[in-house]
Order: structure tokens, then C-alpha cells, then sequence
């Protein structure tokens, strides 16, 4: 471990340090942290909402309480795309040294994402009333609200260095005055954005959004049927959820109508008591996000009760009770995971051993196939496998928590370390 920690601190988080210094990456870090408020009060209340014990939901439908379980996540987590879209062009603004028009740029940002997104006309009221579709807002927006704030923010930083503004007289207020500044360049980006849409509107792809994930589906069409393709899928979904992108949707989407097939045809066939036919499904899928993407169950297991640093110790507070469900936003974007060469090899490598040994355990009979249930990968470890398969694929996600936490600790151990040091750091002058 020593030699392994070693090896990291010398010729990797060099190269990792060197790209956290880079302004586009630390913009999208920290624009990404800042909205982790937004996600871990959606989180909790996806949480509330996930626990599928029959009289606690018939608790929760009688008291009302499950609309807000239910609105809560809406209004959060499933606009994430949007919140990002500010929250990343305001820090980049901060990052790039024009910290002045730092809410102009992203309310511009913003607006700009806002407007990329379809609409869409309601018939079915009098008078009829156009539509915005919240599905462009989420987690699938994400890398177009990227795009957009960091475009934002360079045509924002090129008008200010080149002073192509309107200047106000001395005396006017501040806010008068930043807002009057970044008009022209506003008006620039809000005009491009406009002929972008309009321009995606006339193809096939319809939206900006939607051409990004039509271009990454179409070569997952054909990656179905064996073992090696389903392990092309993990490790694509892994790599897109590291840049940001809805990794579990775009794969999905691509094989969701085949594998709707297969859950009919495993149903029927453990009805009829007959092998599971169907081994690559949404459980085997689900098994390899065991705790979110990257199978981060081991991490927040790991960061609860291995954290030496104060940072991470209160972290992990929230996260570790999210991650039992499989909600690991408050992990992949706010500690971050995304975008962090650090923790890459591990979030990609996790996935491939734990589904490695599950499949294994399968094809030589140890325990049964997943059915592949659809929508039952907020379940616990355990539950989980006992849902879709047998008490033995339960008891395996238990032991893959610890393979996970194996994988996991090392690598954090490095952030924490280095987060402890921080802190020491921080505590010397005061003594």
C-alpha cells in the first residue's frame, strides 16, 4: 500500500494537480460544487421516496406526504442541468478576472441554456399555452449547460478585455452599472445561442441536446449480447458520467426497447421455473452501479468510516446514507468525481471487477441470474439482489461492497490525506 501511495504521489498527482489548475476544468469544478446544496436536499427526499415497504408508502400516499417526496426531486435534482448553467458561467466568471459581472454572466448563461431547450404547445387548454420540456433541464443537459457556460463565459471575458461596453457615468450604482456593461456582450450571446437553435431546428436532431446524445446512442445500438459488449457499455457509461454526462441515460436509451424484451422473457420464464435466458439486463446493469456509477458504495462506506480529515468526515455524513439507495449525486458532483483524474481509475475500474465476479458467479451457477427488474436500482444492497434474483446475488452485493471499498481506499486515502494537510495547513498560523 505504502510503495502503491507512493508511486500515486509521484508520478500521478502531478499530472492531476496540473490539470486542477486548469481554468476551463477548475471552472467546471467549481461551478459544479456550488450546486451541491440543491442536489443533496433532492437527494434526501429521493431517499424518503425509495423505500419500497408496502405500508410505509401506504403511510406516505394517505398522509400526502409522497407529493412532496415526489415534487421535491422535480424541482432539484431533475433540474440540475439548469442550476448548472448559472452556477457554472458565475464561477467561471470569478476564475477568468471578471468577478464584476460574475451574476451577469450567468444569469446571461442561463438564459441562454434556457433558450436551447424546446417548446413545445399545449392544446389541450383554452387558451392554449406553450410548453417547456423539464427533461432538456436535468441531468441530461448537463454537458449542454457545460457547452454554453464556458462559451459564455470567454465571449463575456473577450468584450470586457476589449472594453466593447457601455460605460456609465460615475455615481450610478454598481449593480445599474454591471448590468448596463454587460448588455452588448449579452446581446451577442444571446444571439448566437438563438441562431444555434435555430440552426440544430432544421436538422433531424431537432435540439443541440439532443444531437449530442443521438451522435453518442448510435454506436451503442449493436453493443448488446455478450459480455465483453455489456462491459463496453460500463465502461462508456463510467467515462461519459466522468465528463459530466448522463452516462446510465445515454446507454440506456440506446438498449432500454431490447431489454424491456428481455424482462418479459426472464419474467416468464422464472414464473415457469426455468434458467434465466436473459443474463445481460438492467440488474446486471445495476450491479455494476452498485451505490451510483463508479460503484461508489465502497467510497462512502470508506469515507465514513476511514476519513481523517474534517472535510470528509462531515461529508460523509450525507452521503454514506444517500449512497445505501444508489443516489450518488452529492458524490460525483459535489465531492467531485466528475472530471477529477484522481479518482478516474477507480470509477471506471470498480464497475468492471464487481460485475466481473457477479457474471462469473453466474455462468458457473453459484448464484441465480438477475431477473433485470426495471426500476429497482434504488434498492439497498441485498434487497436489491434478492428482488431480481436470489438470497445468493443478495449476499454477493454485500461482499461487493467490501471489493468496492478495496478498490476505493487507496485513492481516497490520497484526498484525504491531502485534505487533512490542508487543514493542518490552515490550523498553524492560529497556534
Amino acid at each position: 500500500m505504502e510503495k502503491f501511495t507512493n508511486f500515486m504521489e509521484k508520478y500521478f498527482i502531478p499530472v492531476a494537480n496540473k490539470m486542477s489548475t486548469n481554468r476551463v476544468l477548475k471552472t467546471i469544478s467549481s461551478g459544479s460544487m456550488s450546486v451541491l446544496g440543491v442536489i443533496l436536499i433532492g437527494s434526501v427526499f429521493s431517499v424518503i421516496g425509495s423505500i419500497t415497504w408496502e405500508p410505509y408508502q401506504s403511510f406516505l400516499t394517505a398522509t400526502n406526504i409522497s407529493l412532496l417526496v415526489e415534487y421535491v426531486p422535480d424541482f432539484t435534482t431533475d433540474l440540475l442541468g439548469l442550476y448548472m448553467s448559472f452556477a457554472i458561467a458565475y464561477s467561471g466568471a470569478k476564475v477568468y478576472g471578471i468577478e464584476k459581472n460574475a451574476f451577469n454572466t450567468g444569469l446571461v448563461s442561463m438564459v441562454a441554456f434556457i433558450l436551447l431547450s424546446p417548446v413545445t404547445m399545449n392544446s389541450d387548454v383554452t387558451p392554449a399555452v406553450s410548453m417547456l420540456n423539464a427533461s432538456y433541464f436535468g441531468s441530461k443537459a448537463v454537458i449542454s449547460a457545460i457547452i454554453v457556460s464556458l462559451l459564455t463565459v470567454m465571449i463575456m471575458k473577450f468584450f470586457m478585455d476589449k472594453e466593447i461596453t457601455i460605460k456609465m457615468p460615475d455615481g450610478v450604482p454598481p449593480m445599474v452599472t454591471n448590468s448596463f456593461t454587460s448588455l452588448i456582450p449579452g446581446l451577442v450571446i444571446i444571439t448566437l445561442f438563438g441562431v444555434v437553435k435555430i440552426g440544430f431546428g432544421l436538422t433531424s436532431f431537432g435540439t443541440m441536446n439532443d444531437c449530442i446524445y443521438t451522435i453518442l446512442q448510435t454506436p451503442l445500438q449493436t453493443l448488446v449480447g455478450s459480455f465483453p459488449a455489456f462491459l463496453a457499455i460500463t465502461v462508456i457509461a463510467q467515462i461519459l458520467w466522468f465528463f459530466g454526462i448522463h452516462g446510465s441515460t445515454t446507454v440506456l436509451a440506446a438498449i432500454m426497447p431490447i431489454w424491456l424484451g428481455y424482462m418479459a422473457e426472464n419474467t416468464a420464464a422464472l414464473e415457469a421455473g426455468k434458467a434465466i435466458p436473459n443474463v445481460f439486463n438492467f440488474g446486471l446493469m445495476d450491479l455494476s452501479n452498485l451505490g451510483g456509477c463508479g460503484a461508489t458504495i465502497g467510497l462512502v462506506f470508506v469515507m465514513f468510516f476511514f476519513s481523517k480529515s474534517q472535510r470528509y468526515k462531515t461529508f460523509s455524513k450525507v452521503v454514506f446514507p444517500a449512497g445505501i439507495f444508489s443516489i450518488n449525486e452529492p458524490v460525483v458532483f459535489g465531492m467531485p468525481l466528475m472530471l477529477n483524474v484522481m479518482t478516474l481509475i477507480p470509477f471506471v475500474l470498480c464497475p468492471i471487477v464487481i460485475v466481473t465476479i457477479g457474471y462469473a458467479l453466474m455462468h458457473f451457477g453459484i448464484i441465480a441470474p438477475y431477473v433485470g427488474m426495471l426500476g429497482t436500482s434504488s434498492l439497498p444492497p441485498f434487497f436489491h439482489g434478492l428482488v431480481n434474483g436470489s438470497v445468493g446475488a443478495g449476499i454477493y452485493e454485500i461482499v461487493a461492497i467490501f471489493i468496492s471499498a478495496g478498490i476505493w481506499y487507496p485513492f481516497f486515502k490520497i484526498l484525504d490525506k491531502q485534505a487533512y494537510d490542508e487543514e493542518q495547513a490552515a490550523l498553524e498560523p492560529g497556534e
